[in-house]
Protein backbone atom coordinates (compact mmCIF):
# COMPACT_ATOMS: atom_id res chain seq x y z
CA UNK A 1 0.00 0.00 0.00
CA UNK A 2 2.75 2.70 0.78
CA UNK A 3 4.40 1.47 -2.52
CA UNK A 4 1.55 2.57 -4.21
CA UNK A 5 0.97 6.23 -2.79
CA UNK A 6 5.08 6.75 -2.76
CA UNK A 7 5.99 10.00 -4.81
CA UNK A 8 9.22 9.75 -6.97
CA UNK A 9 12.21 10.89 -5.58
CA UNK A 10 12.56 14.06 -7.20
CA UNK A 11 9.27 15.22 -5.31
CA UNK A 12 10.70 13.14 -1.50
CA UNK A 13 14.01 15.64 -2.37
CA UNK A 14 12.46 18.71 -2.12
CA UNK A 15 10.01 17.92 0.53
CA UNK A 16 13.25 17.33 2.95
CA UNK A 17 14.29 20.53 1.54
CA UNK A 18 11.47 22.42 2.24
CA UNK A 19 11.25 20.97 5.65
CA UNK A 20 14.91 21.83 6.91
CA UNK A 21 14.09 25.98 5.59
CA UNK A 22 11.40 25.16 8.02
CA UNK A 23 13.16 24.23 10.48
CA UNK A 24 15.47 27.28 9.98
CA UNK A 25 12.86 30.05 10.88
CA UNK A 26 11.86 28.41 14.21
CA UNK A 27 8.44 29.99 13.94
CA UNK A 28 5.68 28.93 16.28
CA UNK A 29 3.27 30.03 13.70
CA UNK A 30 4.65 27.40 11.16
CA UNK A 31 4.59 24.17 13.78
CA UNK A 32 1.44 22.80 12.02
CA UNK A 33 3.29 23.62 8.73
CA UNK A 34 5.98 21.56 9.61
CA UNK A 35 4.12 18.71 11.06
CA UNK A 36 2.29 18.18 7.74
CA UNK A 37 5.63 18.49 5.72
CA UNK A 38 6.82 15.96 8.05
CA UNK A 39 4.15 13.78 7.75
CA UNK A 40 4.37 14.13 3.93
CA UNK A 41 7.99 12.66 4.24
CA UNK A 42 7.21 10.34 6.48
CA UNK A 43 4.33 8.89 4.08
CA UNK A 44 7.10 9.03 1.23
CA UNK A 45 9.26 6.74 3.39
CA UNK A 46 6.85 4.66 4.57
CA UNK A 47 7.39 5.35 8.06
CA UNK A 48 3.39 5.88 8.42
CA UNK A 49 1.65 3.15 10.13
CA UNK A 50 -1.52 1.85 10.88
CA UNK A 51 -0.59 2.07 14.31
CA UNK A 52 0.86 5.84 14.28
CA UNK A 53 -2.42 6.90 12.34
CA UNK A 54 -4.29 5.98 14.72
CA UNK A 55 -3.36 6.19 17.89
CA UNK A 56 -1.05 9.60 17.67
CA UNK A 57 -4.58 12.28 16.58
CA UNK A 58 -1.79 14.70 15.17
CA UNK A 59 -0.11 12.53 12.79
CA UNK A 60 -3.92 11.61 11.40
CA UNK A 61 -5.16 14.76 11.25
CA UNK A 62 -2.24 15.86 9.39
CA UNK A 63 -2.14 13.45 7.37
CA UNK A 64 -5.69 14.29 6.62
CA UNK A 65 -5.17 17.32 5.27
CA UNK A 66 -2.45 16.17 2.84
CA UNK A 67 -5.18 13.35 1.69
CA UNK A 68 -8.06 12.02 2.95
CA UNK A 69 -8.06 8.81 1.24
CA UNK A 70 -4.60 7.67 2.25
CA UNK A 71 -5.38 8.86 6.12
CA UNK A 72 -8.57 6.35 5.26
CA UNK A 73 -6.75 3.74 4.11
CA UNK A 74 -4.26 3.31 7.04
CA UNK A 75 -6.87 3.27 9.95
CA UNK A 76 -7.51 0.26 11.03
CA UNK A 77 -10.94 -1.02 11.07
CA UNK A 78 -11.75 -0.32 15.19
CA UNK A 79 -15.49 -0.13 15.86
CA UNK A 80 -15.42 0.29 19.61
CA UNK A 81 -13.58 2.85 21.20
CA UNK A 82 -12.89 4.25 25.46
CA UNK A 83 -12.16 7.14 26.46
CA UNK A 84 -13.45 8.78 30.46
CA UNK A 85 -15.10 5.89 30.94
CA UNK A 86 -17.26 5.75 28.00
CA UNK A 87 -17.27 3.58 25.28
CA UNK A 88 -18.71 4.42 22.09
CA UNK A 89 -19.82 1.41 19.70
CA UNK A 90 -20.62 1.78 15.88
CA UNK A 91 -23.28 -1.19 15.96
CA UNK A 92 -23.95 -0.53 11.81
CA UNK A 93 -23.65 1.82 9.49
CA UNK A 94 -24.57 2.35 5.76
CA UNK A 95 -24.48 4.51 3.00
CA UNK A 96 -27.01 5.86 0.28
CA UNK A 97 -26.16 8.16 -2.45
CA UNK A 98 -25.14 11.18 -0.54
CA UNK A 99 -26.32 10.30 2.57
CA UNK A 100 -24.38 8.07 5.60
CA UNK A 101 -26.87 6.31 8.71
CA UNK A 102 -24.52 5.50 11.65
CA UNK A 103 -26.18 3.62 14.52
CA UNK A 104 -24.37 3.72 17.52
CA UNK A 105 -24.16 3.25 21.41
CA UNK A 106 -22.29 4.93 24.42
CA UNK A 107 -21.94 2.81 27.76
CA UNK A 108 -20.92 4.77 30.96
CA UNK A 109 -18.63 2.02 31.83
CA UNK A 110 -18.26 3.37 35.37
CA UNK A 111 -21.73 3.35 36.28
CA UNK A 112 -21.61 7.06 37.60
CA UNK A 113 -21.35 9.35 34.90
CA UNK A 114 -24.91 8.91 32.84
CA UNK A 115 -27.18 8.82 35.71
CA UNK A 116 -31.22 8.78 34.99
CA UNK A 117 -30.73 10.70 31.20
CA UNK A 118 -28.40 9.72 28.15
CA UNK A 119 -25.58 11.82 27.53
CA UNK A 120 -26.31 14.27 24.21
CA UNK A 121 -23.10 14.52 21.35
CA UNK A 122 -23.26 18.73 21.35
CA UNK A 123 -22.76 18.71 17.87
CA UNK A 124 -19.22 17.84 18.40
CA UNK A 125 -19.59 14.74 16.68
CA UNK A 126 -18.21 14.27 12.75
CA UNK A 127 -18.21 12.09 10.11
CA UNK A 128 -14.42 12.98 8.48
CA UNK A 129 -15.47 13.50 4.88
CA UNK A 130 -13.80 15.77 2.32
CA UNK A 131 -17.03 17.07 1.51
CA UNK A 132 -16.49 19.73 -1.29
CA UNK A 133 -19.43 22.57 -0.18
CA UNK A 134 -20.51 20.94 3.14
CA UNK A 135 -22.37 18.26 5.61
CA UNK A 136 -25.71 18.64 7.30
CA UNK A 137 -26.34 16.16 10.11
CA UNK A 138 -29.02 15.18 12.69
CA UNK A 139 -28.77 13.35 16.02
CA UNK A 140 -31.38 10.56 17.34
CA UNK A 141 -31.35 9.32 20.64
CA UNK A 142 -32.93 6.00 19.88
CA UNK A 143 -32.83 4.44 23.10
CA UNK A 144 -31.70 5.01 26.89
CA UNK A 145 -31.47 1.98 29.14
CA UNK A 146 -30.61 3.43 32.90
CA UNK A 147 -30.16 0.38 34.10
CA UNK A 148 -27.21 -0.70 32.02
CA UNK A 149 -26.01 3.07 31.80
CA UNK A 150 -26.42 2.87 27.46
CA UNK A 151 -27.57 4.88 25.24
CA UNK A 152 -28.24 4.30 21.50
CA UNK A 153 -28.62 7.00 18.75
CA UNK A 154 -29.14 6.93 14.78
CA UNK A 155 -26.88 9.58 13.18
CA UNK A 156 -27.69 10.90 9.62
CA UNK A 157 -25.06 13.08 7.43
CA UNK A 158 -25.72 14.03 4.29
CA UNK A 159 -23.15 16.24 1.46
CA UNK A 160 -24.64 19.17 0.62
CA UNK A 161 -25.59 19.41 -2.83
CA UNK A 162 -26.13 15.84 -3.60
CA UNK A 163 -22.71 15.09 -3.59
CA UNK A 164 -22.25 11.02 -3.42
CA UNK A 165 -20.11 8.90 -0.88
CA UNK A 166 -17.10 7.82 -2.21
CA UNK A 167 -14.55 4.64 -0.58
CA UNK A 168 -16.30 2.28 2.08
CA UNK A 169 -14.10 3.18 5.35
CA UNK A 170 -14.89 6.04 7.70
CA UNK A 171 -13.92 7.65 10.77
CA UNK A 172 -16.39 8.94 13.29
CA UNK A 173 -15.46 10.99 16.09
CA UNK A 174 -16.94 13.25 19.27
CA UNK A 175 -14.99 15.60 21.43
CA UNK A 176 -17.31 16.41 24.07
CA UNK A 177 -20.35 15.19 25.79
CA UNK A 178 -23.14 17.38 27.69
CA UNK A 179 -24.02 15.02 30.96
CA UNK A 180 -27.32 15.78 32.84
CA UNK A 181 -29.68 16.96 30.02
CA UNK A 182 -32.67 17.97 31.97
CA UNK A 183 -36.19 20.00 30.34
CA UNK A 184 -38.68 21.96 32.65
CA UNK A 185 -41.69 22.14 30.42
CA UNK A 186 -44.14 24.87 31.08
CA UNK A 187 -43.04 26.79 33.62
CA UNK A 188 -44.61 30.24 34.39
CA UNK A 189 -42.99 33.70 33.77
CA UNK A 190 -43.91 36.11 36.80
CA UNK A 191 -44.08 39.32 34.29
CA UNK A 192 -46.87 42.05 34.24
CA UNK A 193 -46.99 42.68 30.45
CA UNK A 194 -49.36 45.90 30.97
CA UNK A 195 -45.45 47.40 31.79
CA UNK A 196 -43.96 46.87 28.62
CA UNK A 197 -42.72 50.09 27.32
CA UNK A 198 -43.42 51.66 24.01
CA UNK A 199 -40.14 52.88 21.96
CA UNK A 200 -37.34 50.92 23.91
CA UNK A 201 -33.95 51.74 23.43
CA UNK A 202 -32.19 48.88 21.19
CA UNK A 203 -28.51 48.34 20.59
CA UNK A 204 -26.82 46.67 17.32
CA UNK A 205 -25.05 43.35 17.59
CA UNK A 206 -24.11 40.66 15.23
CA UNK A 207 -25.90 37.68 15.24
CA UNK A 208 -24.83 35.01 16.32
CA UNK A 209 -28.42 32.91 15.45
CA UNK A 210 -31.59 33.63 14.22
CA UNK A 211 -34.98 31.72 13.18
CA UNK A 212 -38.40 31.97 11.57
CA UNK A 213 -41.38 29.64 11.64
CA UNK A 214 -42.09 31.24 7.87
CA UNK A 215 -39.35 33.24 5.75
CA UNK A 216 -37.74 35.86 7.89
CA UNK A 217 -39.33 39.53 7.52
CA UNK A 218 -37.50 41.59 4.67
CA UNK A 219 -36.09 43.98 7.31
CA UNK A 220 -34.86 41.46 9.23
CA UNK A 221 -32.95 39.92 6.59
CA UNK A 222 -31.54 43.39 5.85
CA UNK A 223 -30.09 44.32 9.23
CA UNK A 224 -28.21 40.79 8.88
CA UNK A 225 -26.68 41.75 5.50
CA UNK A 226 -25.54 45.00 7.48
CA UNK A 227 -23.61 43.16 9.72
CA UNK A 228 -26.05 43.31 13.07
CA UNK A 229 -29.42 43.94 14.69
CA UNK A 230 -31.22 46.13 16.94
CA UNK A 231 -31.73 44.21 20.05
CA UNK A 232 -33.40 45.60 23.05
CA UNK A 233 -30.82 46.97 25.48
CA UNK A 234 -30.69 45.12 29.16
CA UNK A 235 -33.06 46.60 31.12
CA UNK A 236 -32.49 44.98 34.37
CA UNK A 237 -33.87 41.66 35.68
CA UNK A 238 -37.30 41.10 34.99
CA UNK A 239 -37.93 37.94 36.04
CA UNK A 240 -35.78 35.17 36.72
CA UNK A 241 -35.40 31.13 37.28
CA UNK A 242 -34.90 29.42 40.35
CA UNK A 243 -31.53 28.07 39.25
CA UNK A 244 -30.77 31.72 37.79
CA UNK A 245 -29.43 30.34 34.62
CA UNK A 246 -32.51 31.97 32.51
CA UNK A 247 -33.91 35.58 32.94
CA UNK A 248 -36.01 38.13 31.17
CA UNK A 249 -33.74 41.42 30.63
CA UNK A 250 -36.10 43.54 28.26
CA UNK A 251 -39.69 44.39 26.55
CA UNK A 252 -41.07 46.89 24.59
CA UNK A 253 -43.74 47.15 21.86
CA UNK A 254 -42.86 48.86 18.46
CA UNK A 255 -44.78 48.81 14.97
CA UNK A 256 -47.18 46.23 16.07
CA UNK A 257 -44.45 43.95 17.91
CA UNK A 258 -44.11 42.45 21.58
CA UNK A 259 -40.36 42.59 21.71
CA UNK A 260 -39.36 40.41 24.65
CA UNK A 261 -35.63 39.85 25.12
CA UNK A 262 -34.52 36.23 26.98
CA UNK A 263 -31.20 35.36 28.59
CA UNK A 264 -29.24 32.32 29.04
CA UNK A 265 -25.73 31.41 31.24
CA UNK A 266 -23.48 28.95 29.45
CA UNK A 267 -25.13 28.28 26.56
CA UNK A 268 -21.97 27.42 24.90
CA UNK A 269 -20.14 25.55 27.55
CA UNK A 270 -23.27 23.70 28.46
CA UNK A 271 -25.62 24.56 25.93
CA UNK A 272 -28.44 26.10 28.31
CA UNK A 273 -31.24 27.38 26.49
CA UNK A 274 -34.98 27.96 26.60
CA UNK A 275 -38.29 28.52 23.95
CA UNK A 276 -39.86 31.09 25.60
CA UNK A 277 -43.90 31.51 24.92
CA UNK A 278 -46.55 34.04 24.79
CA UNK A 279 -50.78 33.16 26.14
CA UNK A 280 -53.33 35.22 24.74
CA UNK A 281 -55.92 36.61 26.80
CA UNK A 282 -58.08 32.75 25.81
CA UNK A 283 -55.12 31.13 26.42
CA UNK A 284 -54.54 29.97 23.12
CA UNK A 285 -50.41 30.42 22.12
CA UNK A 286 -49.49 33.52 19.97
CA UNK A 287 -46.20 31.72 17.95
CA UNK A 288 -42.94 34.14 17.41
CA UNK A 289 -42.76 36.33 14.12
CA UNK A 290 -39.13 35.38 14.52
CA UNK A 291 -36.55 35.15 16.84
CA UNK A 292 -32.62 36.76 16.92
CA UNK A 293 -29.84 35.95 19.16
CA UNK A 294 -26.43 37.66 20.06
CA UNK A 295 -23.37 36.22 22.70
CA UNK A 296 -21.46 37.91 24.88
CA UNK A 297 -18.65 35.42 24.66
CA UNK A 298 -16.68 37.33 27.90
CA UNK A 299 -19.48 36.00 30.39
CA UNK A 300 -20.88 33.12 28.08
CA UNK A 301 -24.30 34.49 27.90
CA UNK A 302 -26.92 34.57 25.23
CA UNK A 303 -29.23 36.92 24.69
CA UNK A 304 -32.56 36.33 22.36
CA UNK A 305 -35.34 38.67 21.13
CA UNK A 306 -38.66 37.01 20.85
CA UNK A 307 -40.73 39.10 18.48
CA UNK A 308 -44.64 38.16 18.44
CA UNK A 309 -47.38 40.17 16.47
CA UNK A 310 -49.94 41.41 18.74
CA UNK A 311 -51.94 44.29 19.72
CA UNK A 312 -50.67 46.32 22.43
CA UNK A 313 -54.07 46.64 24.39
CA UNK A 314 -54.14 42.98 24.55
CA UNK A 315 -51.29 42.30 26.51
CA UNK A 316 -51.98 43.04 29.73
CA UNK A 317 -54.08 40.02 29.71
CA UNK A 318 -51.44 38.14 27.87
CA UNK A 319 -49.54 35.16 30.08
CA UNK A 320 -46.14 34.14 29.03
CA UNK A 321 -44.48 30.77 29.76
CA UNK A 322 -41.31 28.73 29.50
CA UNK A 323 -39.20 25.52 28.16
CA UNK A 324 -35.55 25.44 29.73
CA UNK A 325 -33.35 23.24 29.00
CA UNK A 326 -29.95 22.57 31.32
CA UNK A 327 -27.19 20.15 31.16
CA UNK A 328 -24.66 19.20 34.48
CA UNK A 329 -21.75 18.87 33.41
CA UNK A 330 -19.96 19.18 30.62
CA UNK A 331 -17.17 15.47 29.58
CA UNK A 332 -14.15 16.45 27.42
CA UNK A 333 -12.81 13.46 26.02
CA UNK A 334 -11.35 11.75 22.51
CA UNK A 335 -14.33 8.66 21.13
CA UNK A 336 -12.84 7.84 18.01
CA UNK A 337 -14.06 4.81 15.28
CA UNK A 338 -13.08 3.70 12.24
CA UNK A 339 -15.67 1.24 10.31
CA UNK A 340 -16.63 0.45 6.84
CA UNK A 341 -20.05 1.56 5.34
CA UNK A 342 -21.94 -0.72 3.46
CA UNK A 343 -24.23 0.56 0.31
CA UNK A 344 -27.79 -0.11 0.58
Amino acid sequence: MNEQIAPDDTLCADTLTRMRREKTKRKPRRLRRIVTLAVAAAIAMGCVTPALAAHVPEVYQALYAISPAAAQALMPVNEVCEDQGVRMEVVSAFVEGDTAGVYLTLTDTTGKLFGNSAPDLYDSYSLHYPARIGQLSHCHLVEYDAAAAAATYYIEIANVGGERYIGDKFTFSCRQLLIGRQKQAGAAVSYDLSNVPLAPQTAVHPINGASSLEAMPAEVDQQISNGGYAFLMPQGTLWQSDDGIFSLTAAGYADGYLHLQYAASQPLARDNHAELFLHAPDGTQIWHEYTVSYNDYENDISYTDFVYPVCYEDLPCCALSTDMYTTDARMEGNWQVTFRLESK
